[in-house]
């Protein structure tokens, strides 16, 4: 009577043990991203490689089966798949011009559809988690082209201002703008903020010599721009007009 009951106990904890792992088994994993450090990032295409630095993802035993980085732009859009962080590190943002792109970090399960380069992120179906995003600001200021002159004067006491000129920008950007007259070293001699008042500088005070007229559109954080600097010590993010001449006999 005791061998059977004991043997009656040990099939229930087998039946029990049994149905516990086959549970286990069944249940789905649900991916978990985690979270991305970094950033945001700002970078100025000038001609010049610009990449990111300094990401770190808060997750090392993130769940899913599979992983992936997943750059898009602000609309989504993939533009590219860098398999690890030393990938992302690694793309050179200089090429994809001016606008914002969008770094996470994706953990899924076999079967997602849409991960694919010129699909958008919001149209990924299947069993996935994506992390925050990082924001890289892509700026690329443009001036354009300035037209009129080049200006001739006679310094005589009376006042020389220049006229007609024009600033062909149908496609200027940049956060900021300014004309900057220099002299024909690159020393700041003023800093008019209109067409109008550039046309109202009276030349004849400066004596004799060269003047020449730019326009500059610039981001936040440019140095440098002040009277009495030189244009050749600017840093920051920002693109210079062709420059007119202005002759002072």
């Amino acid at each position: 009577m005791i061998k059977k009951t004991v043997l009656g106990l040990l099939a229930i904890s087998l039946f029990v043990v049994s149905c516990s792992s086959d549970d286990d088994a069944s249940q789905p994993i649900v991916p978990e991203a985690g979270t991305l450090i970094g950033g945001p990032f700002t970078l100025c295409i000038e001609g010049t490689p610009d990449m990111v630095s300094g990401i770190s993802l808060d997750n090392p035993n993130g769940i899913g089966t599979n992983s992936t980085y997943v750059i898009t732009d602000d609309s989504g859009n993939i533009l590219g798949l860098p398999p690890t962080l030393d990938a992302v590190q690694g793309v050179d943002f200089e090429g994809a011009g001016s606008g914002v792109c969008l770094i996470w970090y994706l953990r899924y399960e076999n079967g997602l559809e849409g991960l694919e380069m010129g699909m958008n992120a919001n149209d990924l179906t299947g069993t996935f988690d994506l992390s925050n995003a990082l924001t890289v600001t892509r700026n690329q200021p443009e001036a354009g082209t300035l037209s009129g002159g080049p200006f001739t004067f006679n310094v005589d006491g009376t006042p020389d201002m220049v006229s007609g000129m024009s600033l062909d920008n149908p496609n200027a950007s940049g956060a900021n703008r300014t004309y900057v007259i220099t002299d024909d070293q690159g020393m700041i001699l003023g800093l008019p903020q209109t067409l109008a008042d550039v046309e109202g500088v009276n030349f004849d005070g400066a004596g004799v010599g060269v003047c020449f007229i730019w326009y500059l559109r610039y981001e936040d954080g440019l140095t440098g721009l002040e009277a009495g600097m030189n244009v050749s010590g600017f840093n920051g993010c920002f693109d210079f007009s062709n420059s007119i001449q202005v002759t002072r006999n």
